[in-house]
């Protein structure tokens, strides 16, 4: 699997939105302003969202946010916690909905990479730990820390 880049300016700690195209927009112009993803990247985000949803139900709800390589110019990872949760269509059974509290933008420039990552950050998401530790982190280098200890090995 290629190796994504994780870096504070890719991370959004504490942001305060209403809905989910708000969140999404933060961290997809995180990317977009580092040059990561293409014009339309947040668009086709947005609309594969609403197509094949990524919420999902785990102990600390998250979704899991991403589209096409085709919009993808370097593979990275941008990261948004919340000071509210934002409400999200459950992957798998769009008709339920979560409240997520943090929010991952993949942006895979390799498309025989996505189930691999997927999976690798699924995995991930089973330890409750973790979890508290990226909502509840408030400093940006320490996070990239502790996502890089995760997702790099």
């Amino acid at each position: 699997m290629t190796e994504i880049i994780l870096s504070e300016d890719l991370i959004a700690l504490g942001i305060n939105f209403d809905k989910k195209e708000e969140v999404i927009k933060v961290l997809a112009d995180k990317l977009k302003a580092k040059g990561y993803v293409k014009d339309g990247y947040y668009e086709n985000v947005v609309s594969r969202e609403e197509k094949f949803p990524t919420g999902l139900p785990t102990v600390i709800p998250v979704a899991l946010c991403h589209t096409e390589a085709q919009f993808v110019n370097q593979s990275a990872l941008a990261v948004g916690t919340l000071a509210q949760p934002v409400e999200f269509c459950e992957m798998g059974t769009p008709e339920r909905n979560i409240k997520a509290e943090i929010i991952f933008l993949l942006a895979l420039n390799d498309p025989k990479d996505q189930v691999g990552w997927l999976k690798k950050m699924v995995t991930v998401f089973k330890s409750k730990e973790t979890l508290e530790a990226i909502r509840d982190a408030t400093d940006k280098t320490a996070l990239i820390e502790l996502l890089k200890s995760i997702f790099l090995v």
